[in-house]
């Protein structure tokens, strides 16, 4: 048959070629010597093999027992105690751009509404024992009620609640921190007290200015309104004075106002803005009843 053929033959024909093969095949025997084969195995297990090692390799494998003892004593104490690193706690840190107020929502869905230019300082996840950040400049805060304090940490105070809603200024006047409390409780603590006694206690509606030099608590009964009026914008003055209907419109703008007439500061007025009127606006319409003459100057309003 030639190498490039291939022949192809039918099962009939392979089945006759094969068919009497089994018949014809033949094993034979190896020859094996049971005796002679047991006597050789019995001779070989019952053999001893001598080994002879140098005292260099003697210390060598008591080294190795040594380091061999220390991996597994190590290897043992490891599942005693976690040698897994604990994961530090990363910090963030939010300036509230000028001109205008910026919310946050914190890692407990806690909500705070920065003033401009005020700065907050908050982890990106709370520990397990307290939720803790610090504050400088104007916010309004919102704490959601858990079992861990809330702890809100300034310059001199600090302050501890568990679930409510107040007020915090910083810059506005020299020297002294304005806690305002509209719902729930907090605990008000100088920075060097070191007992779980408060220095203050504040019930909803009322105001402590912490004094830094005199280190003197001052509580005062507010409205709620006026304290969150930057955040809502919405002003109800009911006998507020002109100073202080000054103050709020200068959070809320974040335009400093001047007021030159010493008699026009103590004059009250009675008025509800509640549409989110502008600066210009609230301040044409008290001009209606007051009667005094506004100037700008270089950014600033002048009222005299």
């Amino acid at each position: 048959m030639d190498n490039n053929e291939i022949e192809y033959m039918d099962n009939n024909e392979i089945e006759d070629d094969y068919s009497g093969m089994p018949e014809r095949i033949r094993f034979r025997s190896l020859p094996y010597n049971k005796k002679e084969n047991y006597e050789r195995l019995k001779e070989r297990i019952s053999g001893t093999c001598n080994i002879i090692m140098s005292d260099k390799n003697i210390r060598i494998w008591k080294y190795v027992a040594v380091a061999a003892s220390f991996a597994l004593l190590l290897v043992s104490l490891m599942h005693l105690v976690d040698l897994s690193p604990r994961e530090e706690l990363v910090w963030f840190e939010t300036t509230a751009v000028p001109d205008a107020k910026t919310k946050i929502v914190l890692p407990d869905s806690s909500v705070v509404w920065m003033n401009a230019n005020a700065c907050l300082r908050y982890p990106r996840s709370f520990d397990d024992e307290q939720r803790k950040v610090s504050i400088t400049g104007e916010a309004f805060f919102e704490v959601r009620k858990d079992e861990k304090p809330f702890i809100v940490q300034m310059e001199d105070v600090y302050i501890k609640v568990l679930g409510t809603s107040f007020n915090v200024i910083t810059d506005d006047q020299p020297d002294k921190t304005v806690i305002a409390l509209l719902e729930g409780k907090i605990a008000l603590f100088r920075n060097d007290n070191k007992t779980d006694i408060p220095d203050k206690l504040l019930k909803p509606n009322q105001q402590a200015v912490c004094d830094a030099s005199s280190q003197d608590i001052a509580v005062s009964t507010i409205r709620p309104e006026n304290v969150t009026s930057w955040v809502t914008g919405v002003f109800r003055f009911e006998g507020n004075t002109l100073e202080e209907i000054v103050g709020e419109l200068q959070r809320a703008f974040h335009v400093k106002i001047h007021v030159e007439n010493e008699m026009m500061r103590r004059k009250t007025f009675y008025a509800v803005f509640d549409d989110k009127e502008t600066l210009d606006e609230i301040l044409s319409i008290l001009q209606i009843s007051a009667r005094y003459s506004i100037e700008k100057r270089r950014g600033e309003v002048y009222i005299y």
